[in-house]
């Protein structure tokens, strides 16, 4: 987990919203996030340093923390800085918003790194704290997650009952979404884990030990119904008056901003039915975006397209400045089935704890998902579970508990039709 994370992302976003508004400040803003990004990595890496963008760089760099071009980003955003402060005494200078134009990339690349690398540490953190714990007997260990669609099962299936029907208690370990889940159940630091199903059946195939230990249960159905692709694009950029067919027909000098190594990504790949060497060939390019920015991305390019989570479409949702140029209904009925496809989870389970539990998958599977439907049926027990993904669920910082609550029922009735449309 990140020390600083949520305050170098809210000044990363802040210097953002001021890049064409405000230049100068957007200088000042972009250094601050800079320090409070470094910062950030010298505490997660336990390294003492004075808590300036100078020593900071000139420490980390030193330790090998910082790659060179991550060093040369930053040297830039200082640089800027440096001039902002010293514009701002200059009699008559203004600075525009295109004079700032390398410190807005600058700070962008920095920013894809920083998540990357905070992603990275978490997870390992999160991993080795795993190892280190002796697995006990009848201990069952499933893992948790903070996106609503898994959240969701992991709450309403009744796993905890279910267990202690066969005097085992569930421990729950908070852990990325990754294909490393799928590792962890072969390997039996984990015994159950919900996962997408296309990336368990391709691991499966290609690594003999995850083959033989990585036991299917049962699909644990589709992520927003397998409506979950879009791309949102801002009304008075490029694309602000092309139709769906239009695009399609002529993607050419397109821009999609996704975060490259995701679900999200695959997606792309599937509605357009090309690899990444086709995309090119049509003239998309892809601009890989951290995964946690949300509509500041149009504030650095508002002829982008930008392919997010349920959090960033909704937001757009209550801004008529943006709409969706495609999704998933827009598109051909093959593509809308590879896309339906793409989207289901699967919960696993490792071999040796199923033979241990004498369960069998197909009755396993029954008993949960016969709980997760009476949902449907018990209000008190689906507001419980409502009131416990507002709660513990992830979402932007920026998000009020209404936006959030409204969120959470969206995909529950989308993914599950538990509930009532939003």
């Amino acid at each position: 987990m990140t020390v600083n994370g949520g305050e170098s992302l809210r000044l990363y976003k802040k210097a953002l919203r001021y890049a064409e508004t405000d230049p100068e400040v957007f200088l000042g803003t972009a250094r601050r996030a800079a320090e409070s990004i470094l910062l950030d990595i010298a505490m997660q890496e336990a390294v003492g340093s004075k808590p300036t963008l100078e020593s900071l760089l000139t420490v980390l760099a030193g330790k090998g923390l910082v790659p060179p071009k991550v060093v040369l980003a930053v040297r830039t955003i200082q640089n800027y800085g440096n001039y902002g402060s010293h514009a701002q005494n200059a009699a008559g200078e203004e600075i525009s918003a295109e004079d700032v134009r390398p410190c807005l990339n600058a700070l962008t690349q920095l920013a894809v790194w920083y998540g990357r690398t905070s992603t990275a540490l978490a997870e390992d953190e999160a991993r080795q704290g795993l190892a280190a714990v002796q697995h006990a007997t009848s201990t069952s260990r499933i893992a948790d997650s903070s996106l609503i669609v898994v959240k969701a099962l992991l709450l309403g299936c009744g796993f905890e009952q279910l267990l202690a029907q066969r005097s085992h208690r569930l421990v729950q370990v908070q852990l990325p979404w990754s294909d490393h889940l799928v590792t962890d159940v072969s390997q039996r630091l984990l015994d159950l884990a919900i996962y997408n199903e296309q990336r368990v059946l391709r691991l499966r195939e290609k690594h003999e030990e995850i083959r033989s230990q990585v036991i299917p249960i049962g699909r644990m159905g589709y992520s927003m119904g397998g409506r979950n692709f879009y791309l949102l694009a801002a009304r008075t950029g490029r694309w602000g008056n092309t139709t769906p067919a239009e695009f399609l027909a002529n993607p050419a000098g397109a821009q999609i901003a996704v975060p490259k190594l995701s679900d999200m990504f695959d997606n792309i790949l599937a509605a357009f039915s090309t690899d990444e060497a086709g995309l090119r060939d049509m003239g998309v390019e892809i601009l890989d975006v951290p995964h946690h920015l949300g509509l500041e991305l149009f504030h650095l390019n508002k002829d982008v397209l930008a392919v997010g989570g349920q959090n960033l479409r909704m937001h757009a949702r209550d801004n008529a400045g943006y709409f969706e140029l495609l999704n998933s209904e827009m598109l051909p009925p093959q593509a809308q089935e590879r896309l339906r496809s793409a989207a289901s989870n699967v919960l696993i389970a490792n071999h040796s704890w199923l033979a241990e539990m004498r369960a069998q998958p197909a009755e396993l599977h029954r008993e949960l998902m016969r709980c997760f439907h009476e949902l449907s049926a018990e209000k008190a027990r689906f507001e419980d579970v409502v009131k416990d993904l507002v709660t513990h669920a992830s979402f932007p910082q920026e998000s009020s508990l209404a936006s959030r609550e409204r969120l959470v029922r969206h995909v529950l009735f989308e993914s599950y039709r538990l509930g009532e449309p939003c």
